[in-house]
């Protein structure tokens, strides 16, 4: 069996948030996997075409796709693995007001199945403050894998969001300093504008 395929960022979830950030990250170099479950919105993304409207995305996201730099697929498997992964799924409220964590628990369980020992992953959805700590964490440390893990909150506004990617200071969370160190490495990519915090 053949060495799996090494991508520098796997970001999951393609919707607002995930498209973006995977489209500006391959804009920088990273080559970049993103996985999502919807596959009309897996073969929109490998043809280069954006599911929602946003400024500058349509030429940035072919650019990406005909470089090779960016591809999407429906699921985790073997045939490939990631330095860093980035869960960016949507947390929407519950019935009773509550955000659902869900997804980012999936998400958290397909990670810790794919990731080889020393992976980086990241928490960006928009969820309350402990679920990187209580709910990721124990996820990712079922697989027995060795880990390090940050959050880093999205912060971008609708129709300016490759703009504020490259330009608004990304925040990034983690327990450890190397880890914070880890993180920011990848978000300097983007931008020179790096907040850490405990």
């Amino acid at each position: 069996m053949s060495e799996p395929a090494k991508y520098d960022v796997g970001i999951v979830g393609l919707g607002y948030v995930g498209l973006t950030l995977a489209t500006v990250l391959a804009e920088s170099g990273s080559s970049v996997i993103g996985v999502e479950t919807r596959p009309e919105i897996v073969e929109l993304t490998n043809e280069g075409t954006p599911h929602f409207t946003e400024t500058g995305l349509p030429d940035a996201l072919s650019g990406v796709v005909r470089s090779g730099k960016l591809r999407a697929v429906n699921k985790f498997d073997p045939s490939f693995t990631c330095d860093t992964y980035i869960i960016t799924v949507g947390t929407p409220l519950s019935a009773d007001g509550v955000a659902r964590i869900d997804m980012i628990e999936a998400a958290a369980r397909d990670i810790a199945e794919n990731m080889r020992d020393g992976a980086l992953v990241i928490l960006r959805s928009t969820v309350k403050v402990g679920t990187t700590r209580d709910v990721v964490a124990p996820a990712l440390a079922s697989s027995g894998k060795k880990f390090d893990i940050a959050m880093c909150p999205e912060r971008t506004l609708e129709g300016k969001a490759l703009q504020e990617l490259r330009e608004l200071p990304q925040i990034i969370g983690a327990d450890d300093q190397a880890v914070a160190d880890r993180a920011a490495a990848l978000f300097r990519r983007l931008t020179n504008s790096i907040v850490q915090v405990s």
